[in-house]
């Protein structure tokens, strides 16, 4: 199949004149339009780049810290217990008994949990 190709159109003499040239006056007013509008970006670029400095400021300062104070704004993080200074490596279980036994503790104490939550909203 062969490649579409498009139709181009001619502009015509009056749309071309149109186009092109206009009255000073208008064409004063679209650049002091224009000229307003980039003082506006300007404004507008130099309060952008005040905030990424406060920002970057700030992660300068946190990255900065002593890593007592790193592990206390880590939120949402358990800490891992340590022995002798490394975190503790689990093996995986691969035993089919001994992963049967754990999933259906934690099936039970799933259960315990949703019974002890439907007391409570039942007691509310």
């Amino acid at each position: 199949m062969s490649p579409r190709t498009t139709k181009r159109r001619r502009r015509t003499k009056a749309q071309l004149a149109a186009a092109g040239t206009g009255t000073p006056a208008t064409l004063l007013s679209q650049v002091s339009e224009l000229v307003n509008e980039n003082q506006a970006l300007v404004r507008e670029n130099k309060e952008l780049h005040t905030i990424i400095a406060r920002v970057t400021q700030a992660v300068h300062v946190v990255s900065s810290a002593p890593r007592s104070n790193r592990r206390s704004l880590q939120v949402g993080r358990a800490a891992a217990p340590k022995a002798n200074g490394h975190p503790r490596q689990r093996r995986r279980i691969t035993d089919p008994a001994s992963l049967e036994r754990r999933r259906a503790a934690l099936a039970k104490a799933r259960q315990v949990l949703a019974e002890r939550r439907a007391a409570e909203k039942a007691g509310q």
